[in-house]
């Protein structure tokens, strides 16, 4: 079949193509429909005007723009983002050379690809839908390659039944298939659009990070859910200070030390980070994370062996009373303060604390007055600092998002003598009350204070807590909800809306079922489910469970499927004329083999003619029936009638009524 002759089969090409594209307008850029919508427009003319193929020299142009295009974007033609565009606009040019059928069929292979690598940026529930979707109207427009003019209802009905046959076969694979990392689980090189902690600081950076509205992760625990003040989830140590930037220190995250043993009575949960890049994961301390892939470092931190990529789910437990100890010199690692900024007076203020306080507890307890008695303001748009941001900060703007409190903090405790370090990571979280876990947003990231006290260890202080109490009481919504930067990456964000608040508890619950129970679904959790089922892994029961669940719903789907052809062509007036001779065989009329309609209606006529009027009725239908066309209104109104009064008595009870009815 050539394509171009095919004008049906070139309208559901085209709105196949367009379905394909659009979802990654989100991370492609929007000239690229544009050069769909040019490129359609061309093609649809010379199937419609019979206008010429672009000659070779045109596409080769058209070809290079497209590459400039792409480099122009995203600077770059190795970053994924820019891979994708690559294909994109392969399958967009497709169309200016598509002649033949082979030409057709390899512009919906490529729709396929194009629709595969949308779930690389996203996976969410709404991701799939959308791509069964796309996956729905591909098969569609498959159909119409070898079916001119069928309708959409029966190529549905063709596609629900693939869909069933293969789902058998798609359940078994999912869930004894040996789970190894999807492609959409490798770390992203173009990285545009992702938002998450990094692992250094500068004044203004976690203030950034509350225009987004990205989940971070989620958390499930075993019991009653711990007060907001105590949700600190620790994830990173930042000791390194040059006088402008902290940053971690490269030495101890890699000094592997015992983790610690929770003394009871602990607090259990679940974390299930979002996709991405992992290499430490979050705990409320002092925590323990049970998970072979991580360890525990003499920072209190949870670093992971190898980045973790996708969506990350670890078991923890915490005891907040438990104190943090190391064998560490806190002293030598936590009390530089950089060489890029003096900040005279923060230091001349710390130095009067040291002589003033013997007790490096008092000398904290001094700075909190500090923060205390002086007007500081919380805020996401503080005014730009200079070089010596600290000074600043403290004694002329005093404005300020967490970082900014934390950090000055430090610098003071480190100046005054006591060994202090900042620790970033999540505070607080919102509650979904609708199915009992906690959401933690990027909104939530938080920046606070730990400094070393002989005999208790590191002990956290959050300037922000003296500042800012309903931040840590209330949460970074209650607070920040009215404030012009947040959420301001997020516009559309169902968070910005009280009245949106049990739509999205709702949509958030599909999204977690959905991320814990299909995307989570790896190795561990496979051998585990396997183990539940069976008892024991072993070929002879793997055996026995493919046939169970892969092979009887096959076998059954085969054979529905060899039944089919024969059902689908059967003349359905025929069938109901063939019931109605049935029924009659029962009152002891039976039809011979040969005889014709009108011979057996004369000899009802003559042997019983109580049925005669009936079956008069069902012959006159059906021969109206083998002599009309079956798409005509006629057709079907007489079909409904000879399945409705294919039984005599049917049709006595009807006629009884009738004249009930005229009495």
């Amino acid at each position: 079949m050539n394509a171009a002759e095919n004008r049906h089969a070139v309208i559901w090409l085209l709105l196949a193509q367009l379905l394909a594209i659009l979802p990654l307008v989100a991370v492609l850029p929007f000239w690229i429909v544009a050069v769909w919508a040019g490129a359609a427009w061309w093609y649809w003319r010379i199937i419609m005007v019979g206008w010429s193929f672009p000659i070779a020299a045109v596409k080769g142009l058209l070809v290079i723009a497209s590459m400039v295009g792409v480099y122009l974007s995203f600077a770059s033609l190795l970053a994924l983002e820019a891979m994708v565009a690559i294909l994109v606009l392969a399958l967009i040019l497709k169309l200016l050379e598509l002649k033949t059928e082979r030409d057709h069929w390899l512009v919906l292979m490529l729709s396929y690809f194009v629709v595969a690598c949308g779930l690389l940026f996203s996976q969410q529930i709404v991701d799939v839908a959308l791509a069964l979707l796309q996956i729905a109207v591909l098969l569609l427009a498959q159909q119409t390659m070898n079916r001119d003019k069928a309708t959409v209802t029966s190529m549905l009905r063709s596609m629900a039944a693939m869909a069933l046959q293969s789902l058998p076969l798609m359940l078994l694979l999912f869930v004894i298939f040996p789970r190894i990392g999807p492609l959409w689980t490798m770390p992203l090189p173009g990285g545009q659009g992702q938002t998450g902690m990094s692992d250094s600081l500068e004044f203004g950076d976690i203030a950034r990070l509350s225009q987004s509205g990205e989940l971070a992760f989620r958390v499930r625990f075993d019991g009653e859910l711990p007060s907001s003040e105590s949700l600190y989830w620790r994830g990173l140590v930042l000791d390194q200070f040059d006088g402008r930037r902290w940053s971690r220190n490269a030495w101890p995250s890699k000094n592997k030390v015992t983790p610690p043993d929770i003394v009871q009575p602990a607090i259990k949960y679940t974390v299930t980070l979002e996709s991405g890049l992992h290499e430490w994961l979050y705990v409320l301390p002092v925590g323990k994370i049970d998970r072979s892939d991580v360890y525990y470092n003499a920072q209190h931190q949870w670093l992971s062996k190898r980045a973790i990529s996708g969506r990350v789910e670890y078991t923890a437990a915490s005891n907040f009373r438990q104190a943090l100890k190391d064998n560490t010199e806190p002293e030598r690692q936590n009390l530089q303060l950089g060489s890029r900024s003096e900040n005279p007076q923060a230091r001349a203020l710390a130095l009067q604390w040291q002589e003033n306080n013997a007790d490096p507890a008092e000398r904290v307890a001094a700075a909190i007055h500090f923060f205390e008695t002086t007007a500081f303001e919380y805020t996401l748009t503080p005014m730009v600092l200079g070089q010596n941001n600290v000074d600043e900060f403290l004694f002329t703007t005093r404005q300020g998002y967490c970082e900014h409190f934390a950090g000055s903090f430090v610098y003071l405790m480190r100046a005054a003598g006591v060994p202090a370090r900042i620790v970033v990571g999540y505070q607080g979280g919102e509650f979904n009350k609708r199915d009992g876990y906690l959401l933690v947003h990027q909104s939530d990231a938080h920046a606070w204070a730990e400094v070393w006290l002989d005999g208790r260890g590191w002990v956290r202080v959050d300037p922000t807590a003296t500042v800012a109490p309903s931040r840590i009481r209330l949460g970074a919504d209650a607070l920040l909800g009215r404030q012009s930067g947040y959420l301001k990456d997020s516009p559309m964000s169902l968070r910005r809306f009280e009245w949106a608040t049990r739509l999205r508890y709702f949509v958030d619950n599909i999204n977690y079922a959905w991320a814990r129970w299909v995307l989570n679904f790896d190795g561990d959790t496979q051998n585990s489910f396997l183990r539940g089922v069976l008892g024991e892994i072993n070929p002879q029961r793997m055996l026995i469970a493919v046939m169970l669940i892969g092979g009887l719903p096959l076998a059954l789907a085969a054979f529905f499927s060899l039944r089919l052809p024969v059902r689908q062509h059967e003349d359905l007036a025929a069938r109901y004329y063939l019931r109605s001779c049935r029924a009659l065989s029962r009152r002891g009329i039976v039809r011979s083999a040969g005889e014709t309609p009108e011979d057996f209606l004369a000899r009802v006529n003559s042997e019983q003619a109580c049925w005669a009027a009936w079956l008069a009725m069902q012959t006159r239908l059906f021969s109206e029936c083998c002599y009309i066309p079956q798409q005509s209104a006629t057709y079907q109104q007489n079909l409904r009638q000879l399945k409705r009064f294919q039984r005599p008595r049917k049709w006595l009870e009807h006629s009884e009524s009738v004249k009930g009815f005229k009495r």
